[in-house]
């Protein structure tokens, strides 16, 4: 073999496993507010940090206020099966930002509607809704959640049965995840906290996962510096969306380097809106239309804020 045919068959080599790679834009990487360094986006993260992704198709990211951040994935999976992703950053560090819970009709009562309708009658004094998920499980005909409801300090459910969790904001504007182990201590500190399911992660491990079906799903999680990170991952379609298992969930959380992470409900309750200049829903619920559900959390910033 002559040194041409080496060179080009070095080539081909590079060209090769350039291809086998998902692809990274470095342009979606955005210097931090200090300067100097950059912040890796979540597609980097994820491609990097997890074994989910073949190929990203897609990748957008944007500011709805200082300190939230929506973002939308799209990708193929290992078995080149379509996936969309949506993503909201929440710094909680900033104090302009709050998290609260929506309920039908901002009401204690249990009852269901659709989480665009939520942001359409739960009003927070000073503050615009931006943004808002799913949260708990509930039984689809009187709209009693699974878990426990606490709004602004008031207990609406107690009820916590062992296989359930819960998340929920502190006296001191942390984000808290817990379960029935510790309920009892941490009840009389929360001010906000609606119910979710599975435990995902817990103080920065991964929990094992049985329940290996693939749906669509909405989780949260957190990290050590209060960045709060809502998943709502699109199933059931498979030209458009395949859907996640719980370890991918897991995953994902993981990359994001969060701390606790718990699944929220999911399948065609798992809802993703965005409240701009108008409320929309980004993602593609199962059903086919936004479903009625309990309850759900909003991401709201002060009113100065553009």
């Amino acid at each position: 073999m002559n040194k041409y045919s080496l060179i080009w068959a070095f080539i081909f080599l590079l060209v090769s496993c350039k291809e086998d790679r998902p692809a990274i834009n470095v342009g979606d990487q955005t210097p931090t507010e200090t300067g100097g360094t950059v912040e890796e986006s979540l597609e980097v993260k994820l491609v990097r940090n997890t074994t989910l992704i073949k190929k990203v198709v897609s990748f957008n990211e944007a500011q709805l206020a200082d300190g939230v951040k929506e973002a939308r994935l799209e990708y193929l999976n290992q078995h080149s099966q379509p996936m969309a992703l949506f993503f909201f950053k929440v710094d909680l560090n900033n104090k302009d930002i709050q998290l609260k819970p929506l309920t039908p009709n901002g009401e204690k009562r249990y009852a269901m509607q659709s989480i665009p309708d939520m942001v359409k009658v739960n009003t927070f004094s000073g503050y615009k809704i931006v943004g808002a998920v799913n949260s708990d499980f509930f039984n689809t005909s009187t709209g009693e959640p699974r878990s426990i409801v606490i709004l602004n300090k008031q207990a609406v459910r107690t009820t916590l049965p062992t296989i359930r969790s819960y998340f929920g904001i502190n006296e001191s504007g942390a984000p808290i995840i817990g379960d029935y182990s510790v309920f009892s201590t941490q009840q009389t500190t929360i001010v906000d906290a609606l119910g979710g399911y599975h435990r995902l992660i817990k103080q920065n491990f991964p929990i094992a996962q049985t329940d290996l079906s693939v749906h669509p799903r909405t989780a949260v999680g957190f990290t050590a510096n209060k960045i709060v990170y809502f998943l709502v991952a699109d199933g059931r379609n498979p030209s458009y969306s395949n859907g996640l298992t719980l370890a991918d969930v897991t995953a994902i959380m993981k990359a994001l380097e969060v701390k606790e992470a718990i699944n929220l409900d999911g399948g065609g309750s798992s809802t993703f809106v965005v409240n701009k200049t108008q409320i929309s829903v980004s993602n593609q619920p199962s059903d086919g239309s936004p479903r009625k559900v309990a309850n759900g959390w909003a991401i709201c910033t002060k009113h100065s804020q553009k």
